[in-house]
């Protein structure tokens, strides 16, 4: 059911939010919800390889699970490759943030968390956690442009590569980049 919904933005996004330009973003921080993390984490990124209808994304993340049988600082990557929805059109450059207010992409990547299981005999049982979860991951990110500010809007699928009852499947990102 979540892909049919992932299916339908895809198609309906291009005529709502087609910009004739994007923005070139240099840095971001931001916070991560669920998705390649386990609950939450604190999340740095960095855009490069900027080419004439994509660009590469990597981001970072902190954050932390605290469950009744485990507890566990987590660290958080992904790499994506970020698609324009509309390539038509399009040159690298600043837009007039009058007129290209929204900027929507389509990423794909993979991603993954790590998670410490061996501080855990402290609580109890240990819940035999893997170490690191890789994920696919695919969605939406919507780029809200101001005059001095990015506002990022990331929404995302992110079916585990391997097994593990912390990983879920879909997730949502907010941040704030800078050009």
């Amino acid at each position: 059911m979540l892909p049919r919904y992932f299916i339908i933005l895809f198609f309906f996004s291009q005529y709502a939010a087609a910009q004739p330009y994007y923005t070139r973003v240099r840095g971001a921080f931001g916070v991560e919800l669920y998705g390649i993390t386990p609950k939450g984490a604190v999340t740095a990124e960095a855009a490069f390889g900027y080419l004439k209808r994509s660009f590469w994304n990597a981001q970072a993340g902190l954050g932390a699970i605290n469950r009744k049988e485990f507890r566990s600082p987590t660290l958080s990557a992904a790499l994506t490759h970020c698609f324009i929805l509309n390539p038509y059109k399009r040159n690298s450059c600043i837009p007039q943030p009058g007129n290209y207010l929204i900027e929507s992409y389509f990423e794909a990547g993979l991603g993954g968390f790590l998670v410490d299981r061996y501080d855990n005999g402290i609580y109890g049982r240990t819940d035999h956690q893997r170490l690191l979860t890789p994920s696919g991951l695919a969605g939406f990110r919507f780029n809200f442009v101001t005059r001095r500010w990015i506002y990022i809007l990331k929404l995302r699928y992110t079916p585990p590569l391997l097994p593990n009852n912390l990983a879920s499947h879909a997730g949502v990102g907010v941040g704030v980049g800078w050009r």
